[in-house]
């Protein structure tokens, strides 16, 4: 069963940071719109589309259209599992407390950042 596979070219997909980055996003079984998953992989939405093509052409996406918008979400149940096999691998640590997950998220430090001004830290 082993010996004739080639995983190669699926780790080759899930080796790119920005591309697992995009993957994980889509851990919970959501469909994110290319956008999001833009700011989730902290890439240009032209380099997040390269990579979304090449996640879907690799079997690993699903894409839908929604009028002028296409969503991705994980092209089923083996996907995520696979994702989970690999965190659990990769000694990922849990996150523990909400502090922790916003300093681990750059798009969530980077929306905070672009929502909170300095008089709105002023008190009243």
């Amino acid at each position: 069963m082993f010996g004739d596979t080639d995983i190669s070219p699926l780790a080759s997909l899930l080796a790119d940071p920005a591309r697992g980055r995009m993957l994980l996003a889509l851990g919970d079984g959501r469909a994110l719109a290319a956008s999001v998953l833009a700011d989730e992989a902290g890439v240009a939405p032209s380099t997040a589309s390269a990579h979304l093509s090449k996640l879907v052409a690799g079997g690993l996406l699903s894409a839908e259209r929604h009028g002028r918008h296409r969503y991705f979400r994980l092209a089923g149940p083996e996907v995520g599992e696979l994702l989970e096999a690999l965190s659990r691998l990769s000694g990922a640590r849990p996150i523990r407390s909400l502090r922790e997950g916003t300093r681990r998220r750059p798009s969530v430090t980077r929306a905070r950042a672009t929502t909170t001004s300095p008089a709105s830290s002023e008190p009243t």
